[in-house]
């Protein structure tokens, strides 16, 4: 009989200090305790009553304490049971999936949405990749951030737990839809400029340019009202575009092709018309037209530096993105616009207290033949000018100028370094960029973030990437070389000094001669023009052609390259050097010609190893193929038919791997 006692006191004591309370009930027990003995001392009646209902309550447990335990714990269960009911109903009727999966990838559990998510039937116990290999993408995703994805063609929002292997699904189609349909609307703002139209028509009587404009204007407005563009003509030659993104994502799908079907046919009845365009849009929603507008005429800009024939399409601080540009550019320099480029260039120079000129890097001919061009220009205006180089990259053609016996000044007075070129920095300071534009291909690289003003003079066709302090800009694509149009300035001096010595000439010939392969390709009458002016000034071709002879090692270099040629899609011409062995841009651009000739061959490319950590290609084409938006693609650039990129800490066949993905990407 004491045993049963004790056993009941045991299990009410075993379940009480189950509860979480027992320890505030203890403490309450306790000041109870403490209460009580004081009223024994204050006044026993309070005391003695205290104690009796103490008493009580212990016999109130003692008999009742087996029905008191059952009934919590019956309690208990049934709320158990309830919790779990409408767990399972929360669960099923959740609006978010739930699929726990083992470490095995196998899925244990799944909710009624998210078994209807994944379409499978039987799935648990089934491994993730076997159900669907997109399950393994999503348990890839370590950010407990909800995601976006596409799943047998619907949009969800997904969230990975990787602690409890759980992922949440929360259907997003509607609201992906409304997304997408505002993203659509967007408005899109763009220019076009009809290239070459005052020539055209002044090339025309009055009724073929009054027909011409005619069919032109319908021809444009039968396209916009097909596409659901608006377009509104504000000059004789250029137009006003307003679109929505979804149209805009069609044409570029499309890659603007109406616009090189239309030049076709106006080509074919001899009418060399085609278009620029540039557009903008923002996925600011509080963007406002006006900016959009600048930015449009910046992007009309920056097609017109690079040729004209193409579109250029741009979202706010993206890389902009290119379409067409595939013939080459009509001549369109005049002996005026020479002129007054030059005088603004006097201008600049005489308002500067010192001239910094900088070539690019890894120079050229052409490069280092203008930069002198330059020089030659400013210290006439008795200004101190100074060349940036660095003599570790020179190739064998510069070297040979520089040793050259008709120098009539110190060398070592006119090159510095970028190191020391900084030394010779203030706030008027002129930096004039020769033969490039690309701030990362200077040799004044380092100048940029002094803010000084900035000159351009360049024939490459104009990249995304331009400097923003720009005083004067004349770059001018359909000129064989840099040199020819530093020429063009020294044929329009008038004064008694002379304007170039018989060195000076030569080396600006030289540049000439070595940037159109011997007057072979992008040469125009104004190169045979200056070429003249530079003979008649004393060039000295003979020791041009000295200065350009070849090394046996370096001919038998290019003639390994050409061997090594392989075919790629039969019209393109892909070489590469051994990996580890050192060749200079001009043994490589040399090589690229020759493969030129190769029966069949429309674009060549030259692989080759420039320094251990430097690769370079080398592209060459005949005109159909525009190697210039291949090599924008690896990061370099150039003309149509003549581009160059530099490639860093990758190897040779790294390289080609690139080369042939942007030759795909550029089809």
């Amino acid at each position: 009989m004491v045993l049963i006692k004790i056993d009941r006191v045991k299990n009410f004591l075993n379940f009480f200090h189950q509860l979480e309370l027992s320890w505030q009930i203890y403490s309450i027990l306790l000041i109870y305790i403490i209460i009580m003995l004081t009223a024994f001392v204050l006044k026993i009646e309070i005391g003695i009553l205290l104690l009796l209902l103490l008493i009580a309550i212990f016999i109130f447990i003692y008999y009742y304490t087996n029905r008191f335990v059952s009934r919590i714990k019956m309690i208990a269960n049934q709320l158990a049971k309830d919790i779990i009911v409408v767990n399972e109903k929360v669960y099923d009727n959740s609006v978010i999936g739930i699929l726990l999966y083992d470490q095995d990838h196998r899925l244990s559990w799944g909710n009624s949405l998210a078994n209807s998510i994944i379409n499978y039937k039987n799935a648990v116990g089934q491994k993730l990749e076997d159900i669907n290999p997109d399950l393994m993408t999503i348990i890839e995703i370590i950010d407990k951030e909800w995601q976006v994805i596409t799943y047998n063609e619907k949009h969800y929002r997904v969230s990975h737990d990787v602690n409890s292997r759980a992922i949440y699904w929360i259907e997003f189609e509607n609201e992906y839809n409304i997304q997408q349909q505002y993203k659509n609307n967007r408005i899109v703002y763009g220019y076009l400029l009809l290239d070459d139209f005052d020539e055209v028509v002044q090339s025309l009587d009055d009724q073929e340019a009054s027909n011409f404009d005619a069919d032109l204007i319908n021809e444009l407005n039968n396209w916009a009202q097909q596409q659901d563009i608006y377009i509104k003509r504000i000059e004789d030659d250029k137009f006003i575009l307003l679109l929505n993104v979804k149209t805009l994502e069609k044409l570029e799908n499309q890659k603007f092709k109406y616009f090189s079907e239309i030049r076709e046919k106006y080509y074919a009845r001899n009418i060399p018309i085609s278009m620029s365009i540039g557009i903008a849009y923002s996925k600011d929603d509080k963007v406002k037209i006006n900016r959009l507008a600048k930015e449009a005429q910046m992007n009309l800009d920056l097609a017109l530096g690079r040729g004209g024939d193409q579109v250029v399409v741009k979202m706010d601080e993206e890389p902009a993105r290119f379409y067409g540009g595939d013939t080459n550019p009509t001549e369109k320099r005049t002996n005026t616009r020479s002129k007054l480029v030059y005088q603004a260039l006097i201008n600049q120079i005489d308002q500067a207290s010192n001239v910094i000129i900088s070539g690019h890097k890894y120079p050229d001919m052409d490069s280092l033949s203008s930069a002198l061009g330059i020089y030659k220009i400013a210290t006439e205006r008795r200004k101190l000018a100074k060349i940036i180089i660095n003599e570790s990259t020179f190739n064998t053609d510069i070297k040979n100028l520089l040793n050259s016996p008709q120098i009539s000044y110190n060398l070592k007075n006119i090159f510095i370094d970028s190191e020391t070129a900084k030394t010779y920095l203030n706030p008027k300071t002129l930096l004039i960029l020769v033969d490039h534009h690309r701030p990362s291909l200077s040799e004044a690289e380092q100048l940029f973030v002094y803010g000084l003003n900035i000159v351009v003079i360049d024939h490459h066709r104009r990249s995304e990437e331009f400097p923003k302090q720009t005083v004067l800009t004349y770059i001018e694509t359909t000129a064989s070389s840099t040199s020819e149009l530093i020429t063009e300035f020294f044929m329009n001096v008038r004064n008694d000094s002379e304007p170039v010595n018989r060195f000076e000439a030569t080396a600006l010939l030289a540049g000439i001669i070595v940037d159109t392969n011997n007057f072979s390709m992008r040469t125009g009458s104004r190169t045979f023009d200056a070429a003249s002016y530079l003979k008649s000034r004393g060039a000295d071709t003979e020791q041009i052609q000295r200065m350009l002879q070849e090394d046996l090692l370096e001919v038998k270099k290019r003639n390994q390259l050409i061997e090594r040629t392989e075919f790629y899609d039969s019209v393109y011409a892909i070489t590469q050097s051994e990996s580890g062995l050192p060749i200079d841009n001009v043994t490589a651009a040399q090589a690229a010609d020759g493969m030129l000739s190769l029966t069949h061959v429309e674009a060549a490319f030259v692989i080759f190893q420039r320094t251990m950590t430097s690769i370079g290609i080398s592209a060459r084409s005949l005109g159909k193929i525009n190697v210039q938006k291949i090599m924008e693609s690896l990061g370099g650039g150039g003309h149509l038919s003549n581009a160059a990129a530099q490639l860093e800490n990758i190897t040779v066949d790294e390289a080609k791997d690139l080369l042939l993905q942007a030759i795909n990407q550029n089809k």
